[in-house]
């Protein structure tokens, strides 16, 4: 249970920059169009850039749930993901005793 903690957590931490890049992403699509940062909803953002992810998870999932969810704005939603995903990754190896190994090392 444990590796499967610790996978979680470094995939919950190892994909902030892929999220980062998708909030990027979604910032240039609103400040090149005429929406707004509240005004384009995640539902707006997948059915005119990502028809096929829209398609395939209304194909699974039960679409009044994800009418509900797809009604708030993309770039809000997106940029809490990032902050709750990369918090839940580094409390998770914190509850874990294993830290991040850090690039540099205090002298």
């Amino acid at each position: 249970m444990r590796i499967i903690a610790l996978g979680f957590a470094y995939l919950c931490i190892y994909t902030t920059p892929i999220q980062i890049v998708f909030i990027a992403w979604q910032s240039w699509i609103i400040f090149s169009s005429d929406h707004t940062i509240f005004s384009m909803s995640t539902k707006e953002f997948l059915l005119d850039n990502l028809t096929f992810l829209h398609d395939w998870i209304y194909s699974i999932f039960w679409n009044q749930f994800l009418d509900f969810v797809y009604q708030f704005p993309a770039v809000v939603i997106s940029a809490l993901k990032v902050v709750v995903n990369t918090w839940l990754g580094l409390w998770i190896l914190k509850k874990l005793g294993k830290p991040m190994k850090t690039p540099i090392t205090p002298t």
